[in-house]
C-alpha cells in the first residue's frame, strides 16, 4: 500500500517503509511516496526546448554567472538516499547539465561522471569551469567527461553500454525532455539498484519575509513573472513551475516502463509558493542579491530570452520589463539588495 503524508514544524516523528531514507530528510518537507504521488495532468512536453540549445558563448557565460548557485543540502540528500537504498558509487550521469553546476559537486562522490547537454556552448563552458576548478586547487572533479547530446540518447552517449550508471540526475532540465523516450533510455542505462533523481528549475523567486515591504516586493516580482513574462511561457515552463506535479512518470507512459517501481517512488517538496517550511531559511538557501544580480538571474530564464526576441526595441530601455522591475523594487525597499529564495521539489526513483 502506498503512503502519503506531510510533516510540519511541530511534527518530528515520521514512520514509513522508507525509514532508511527518511533519516536524512528534513522533517519539514512535504513527502509523498508511491501511488499517492501520481500527478493529475501527465503533461507531455510537445517539443524540445531550443532557447538554451542555441546559446552563444557569451550567453552561456551570462547564464553561468546568473545561476552561480550551489545546493549542498539537496545534493547531500540525493547522495544519502542513493547510498541508503543500496546504490553504488561507480558512475553518475547528469543529463541537461548546462555549465555543470550540479555535475561538479555530485561527481566527487563517484569514480566516473558524465555531464551532457544539447548546447555546445554550455558544454564548452562546463569544460572550462571544471578545468579552472582543477587548476585552482586539488579538486575531485577531474573524473568528469562533458558531452554534447540529448538526454533521450543517453545510452549512445555512454558508449552504447547498458546497465552502466549508478545515479542518473537531471536538474532544471527534465521538463524539456521527451519523457517517454527518457524513461525507456533510463531503464537501459541505469543499473538495477541504481537511482534516478529529478528536480525542477529555480522557478519563481519569492521574497523573504525579512525584506522591507515584503508583501509589495512579492507583488512586483509576481507581476514580472506572470503578467509580463507569462505570455512567453511554454509547456515545459509550466511543468517546472508546478514542481513537477505534471511530469510524465515511468508507470504512466504508454506502455509503462516497469523498471522503476511506483512503490519505491518518493517525492519531496519544500517552500511551496514561497511558504518557508522550516525556520527562517529556504531549503535551498536564502539568497541576498543586489538588484543588478537579481536582473542577471532573471536574464538566464527562457521566458526572458523569448521576451527579448519578441521585443528587441525595448531591451535596455526604460520600457524593458527588468529595468522597470528593478526601478520599482529600489523605490519600495529603499536599498539596493533584497533576500529571496525558491521552492524546491525532488523526485526519487529506484531501478528494479
Amino acid at each position: 500500500m502506498a503512503l502519503s503524508f506531510s510533516t510540519t514544524k511541530d511534527d518530528n516523528t515520521i514512520s514509513s517503509t522508507h525509514d532508511q531514507v527518511l533519516g536524512s530528510i528534513d522533517k519539514n518537507a512535504s513527502l509523498t511516496a508511491g501511488i499517492c504521488g501520481k500527478p493529475t495532468g501527465y503533461i507531455e512536453t510537445p517539443c524540445e526546448e531550443q532557447t538554451f540549445k542555441k546559446y552563444t558563448a557569451e550567453q552561456a557565460q551570462a547564464y553561468t554567472q546568473g545561476r552561480a548557485l550551489n545546493y549542498p543540502k539537496l545534493y547531500d540528500l540525493i547522495v544519502h538516499h542513493h547510498a541508503s537504498t543500496g546504490g553504488k558509487f561507480g558512475v553518475i550521469f547528469d543529463v541537461g547539465c548546462g555549465p555543470g553546476n550540479s555535475t561538479m559537486p555530485l561527481a566527487k562522490h563517484f569514480d566516473k561522471a558524465y555531464g551532457t547537454d544539447t548546447s555546445e556552448e554550455m558544454i564548452r563552458t562546463a569544460k572550462e569551469l571544471n578545468t579552472e576548478a582543477r587548476n585552482n586547487k586539488p579538486h575531485p572533479s577531474n573524473n568528469i567527461e562533458f558531452l554534447v547530446g540529448r538526454a533521450e540518447d543517453m545510452v549512445l552517449l555512454a558508449g552504447g553500454v547498458e546497465n552502466k550508471v549508478d545515479l542518473l540526475t537531471a536538474g532544471a532540465a527534465a521538463h524539456w525532455f521527451d519523457m517517454t523516450a527518457f524513461w525507456i533510455s533510463a531503464a537501459k542505462l541505469v543499473k538495477p539498484g541504481g537511482t534516478v533523481a529529478l528536480w525542477p528549475g529555480p522557478g519563481a523567486l519569492f521574497c523573504h519575509p525579512s525584506t522591507p515591504n515584503a508583501g509589495l516586493v512579492q507583488k512586483i516580482l509576481s507581476r514580472l513573472e506572470h503578467e509580463w513574462l507569462g505570455p512567453y511561457e511554454m509547456p515545459g515552463n509550466r511543468i517546472s513551475r508546478g514542481y513537477y506535479a505534471d511530469l510524465l512518470l515511468p508507470w504512466n507512459t504508454s506502455p509503462p516502463v516497469d523498471s522503476f517501481p511506483e512503490d519505491d517512488f518518493i517525492r519531496l517538496e519544500w517552500d511551496h509558493d514561497g511558504r518557508i517550511s522550516s525556520g527562517n531559511e529556504f531549503f535551498l538557501g536564502n539568497q541576498c542579491l543586489t538588484l543588478d544580480r537579481l536582473v542577471k538571474s532573471y536574464e538566464t530564464i527562457s521566458l526572458m530570452a523569448r521576451w527579448k526576441l519578441a521585443n528587441p526595441e525595448l531591451v535596455g530601455t526604460e520600457d524593458d520589463v527588468l529595468v522597470k522591475t528593478a526601478k520599482e523594487l529600489r523605490q519600495v525597499i529603499g536599498q539596493d539588495e533584497l533576500v529571496v529564495g525558491v521552492g524546491c521539489a525532488l523526485l526519487l526513483f529506484k531501478r528494479r
